[in-house]
């Protein structure tokens, strides 16, 4: 068979069923066997968007997202794509075509060195140089993306290649696996630490969320009594947000982390980077005098920044299981009646600060402009149980984290990076690797510009999303950034560049051009009503609500 083939041929053999992809004239040799193979090929405008969606689908299937896009521009309009699914440690395949290998000396059209675009986000890129070499290396590419740590991989693809003829099977990757358990003895000591602690911290990150760990981490949490906060930019759901013992994620600075660490006399980190700060702030997070013990199956993150006691490498799953049999075995009936105590203590606390949001946004329900508060915690009410939340929502995401319910695994998926355009694409992904659920994108409106185009793949494949846009006509999370930071300028009251207006977007325009339903609302009685009629729709839509323009510095 063509190579072309043989390639279409291994994906489907690993299990792969959407090809993400923008096709562009070095793809088309690629392409070419697109028709005859067993794999679904999801359109994106723009290289991003297609990015995006691969890597939502990785996110939440847990599955190799395989994206293809065009040569050294095309390249170019993915790598922020890229850079989130670095971040967020997604298991991706990216290929490109490249210019025929035959004049690539000539420096041809659109060519470039796309290893070297792409290696400082990838965990291997390569350009196959032989046709004979691509099978394996697509073999060896699906394999390294899915070895933990999990990440990117990209490939680049002579188009003159991929019309060679092949001898190779076609077959899948060999299988690998993966799941480490951390030494004996380290979990010995970790457990003899938490078994005696009086005022254990829980910090869960992302890893606890592709580990399939929730479950282990609750049944951990609960044992010891400690009360769970989710990494400072924490963009999945590793603990149930309804949970009495979850407290929400870590403000990301060194002291607001120190400050939430201030009664702790044990802390365990599972699955984080330590940690991820929005701007730079002097400081330690963890005292001195307070044992830290780190568990990660990425070797490259314990300990990576800041001093921690006692490291832990293996998987997420296993090494929350054997750490709770070790700690069980080693709680006396006090220890077990102090840890349920303290949980009761802990849940009073959570439901009447829960019952404090509540009361703080229905008391904003009359504002115009909308408040925020309003405006998440109505569409709180108005979710099915299994709705899907994709974020990126920049200055609007503190209300997002308060008032949605986050109470299952693979509720939420937010942009690691901060990558603006991010969550439009990423939603696509999210729905094809959810059948069934409805899902919400929750987007800033300067993040919308960033990626639009994935409107119009929403609407081609019928998905059930629903992008709800809180509408305050800037960049209010860099005016904040601003203030911030003391900046003359915003003494002033002047944010350059910063605001959306005149002419002011119609989003609504926008959203009907590319094939979406789309309503605005600008009054908060008619917010319930808009929202749920868009929600209850099978298809795509799209809710601009205007809200208040107002922001202060961050707290």
């Amino acid at each position: 068979m063509k190579l072309a083939s043989v390639l279409m041929d291994i994906l489907a053999a690993a299990g792969v069923r959407y090809l993400f992809g923008n096709p562009g004239t070095t793809e088309l040799t690629f392409l070419d066997a697109l028709p005859s193979s067993r794999l679904d090929y999801v359109v994106g405008l723009q290289e991003a968007t297609a990015v995006s969606a691969a890597d939502g689908y990785a996110q939440a299937s847990g599955h190799v997202g395989i994206a293809n896009v065009h040569v050294a521009p095309g390249v170019a309009n993915a790598l922020s794509a890229l850079h989130n699914a670095a971040r967020a440690k997604s298991p991706l395949v990216l290929t490109a075509g490249q210019q025929d290998s035959r004049f690539l000396l000539d420096e041809p059209i659109l060519s470039g060195d796309l290893v070297q675009l792409t290696e400082q986000w990838t965990k291997w890129s390569c350009e196959v140089r032989r046709a004979e070499e691509a099978p394996m290396a697509l073999r060896r590419a699906l394999k390294i993306a899915l070895t933990p740590p999990t990440g990117p991989v990209f490939l680049a693809l002579p188009m003159d290649l991929l019309t060679h003829p092949v001898d190779d099977a076609a077959e899948a990757p060999t299988e690998v696996a993966t799941r480490t358990l951390p030494e004996t003895t380290a979990i010995t000591r970790a457990a003899t630490v938490l078994a005696a602690a009086k005022s254990p911290l829980i910090i869960a990150g992302d890893g606890v969320a592709r580990a399939g760990a929730v479950p282990d981490l609750v049944l951990l949490a609960e044992l010891i009594g400690a009360r769970v906060h989710g990494e400072p930019i924490f963009r999945r759901t590793s603990f149930p947000g309804d949970h009495p013992l979850w407290r929400g994620g870590l403000y990301p600075s060194p002291a607001g982390v120190r400050k939430a660490l201030d009664d702790a006399d044990a802390v365990l980190i599972v699955g984080a980077n330590v940690f991820t700060w929005f701007l730079h702030a002097p400081g330690e997070p963890f005292p001195r005098s307070v044992p830290v013990i780190q568990l990660d199956d990425d070797p490259w993150e314990i300990g990576r920044s800041y001093r921690v006691t006692l490291g832990l490498l293996g998987d997420c799953r296993l090494g929350l299981a054997a750490l709770r049999d070790a700690v069980a075995a080693r709680m006396e009936d006090g220890d077990r009646a102090a840890a349920r105590q303290r949980m009761e203590t802990l849940g009073r606390v959570r439901a009447e600060h829960v019952r404090r949001l509540r009361e703080t946004a229905e008391a904003e329900r009359d504002r115009v402009p909308i408040s925020t508060a309003f405006l998440m915690s109505t569409l709180a009410a108005l979710l099915p149980d299994d709705a899907i939340v994709v974020d990126e929502s920049a200055s609007s995401l503190p209300h997002v984290l308060r008032h949605l319910p986050f109470k299952t695994p693979g509720s939420f998926y937010g942009s690691k990076t901060g990558t603006l355009g991010w969550a439009m694409g990423a939603a696509i992904g999210v729905a094809l690797a959810s059948p069934g659920r409805k899902v919400v994108a929750t987007i800033g409106d300067g993040s919308v510009m960033y990626s639009p185009q994935a409107l119009w793949t929403a609407a081609r494949h019928r998905l059930p999303i629903t992008y709800v846009v809180p509408n305050n006509a800037s960049y209010a999370i860099l005016k904040s950034g601003m203030l911030t930071l003391g900046l003359d300028s915003a003494k002033r009251g002047l944010y350059p560049g910063m605001d959306l207006t005149d002419p002011e977007i119609d989003y609504v325009g926008l959203a009907r051009a590319l094939g979406v339903r789309a309503e605005r609302v600008d009054k908060p009685a008619a917010l319930r009503d808009t929202l749920a009629a868009c929600l209850a729709e099978t298809g795509p839509t799209l809710v601009d609500v205007a809200i208040d323009r107002g922001f202060r510095a961050m707290a």
